[in-house]
């Protein structure tokens, strides 16, 4: 969910969990949707992965990720 609203946890927002992928991509240059799963995980038990397949899809519509399919590598523009 993109806005949330009064009954919504904002911890599996899709904003912040963006900004999770955005953090882990800062601190590892470059990462694979697992690691990115991994990372996020840590931090909030309860993100799933289709979570972080949504924003990485939000990053890169909003050109601020890229996606190699043939690596499975997710980096910041």
């Amino acid at each position: 969910m993109l806005t949330p609203h009064r009954f919504t946890n904002l911890n599996y927002c899709l904003i912040y969990v963006s900004s999770l992928v955005i953090e882990c991509l800062i601190s590892r240059s470059d990462s694979s949707l697992n690691e990115l799963y991994k990372y996020c995980e840590a931090s909030n038990v309860e993100i799933n992965k289709q979570d972080i397949t949504l924003a990485v899809s939000f990053l890169y519509l909003l050109n601020k990720a890229k996606y190699n399919i043939e690596t499975d590598i997710v980096t910041l523009v």
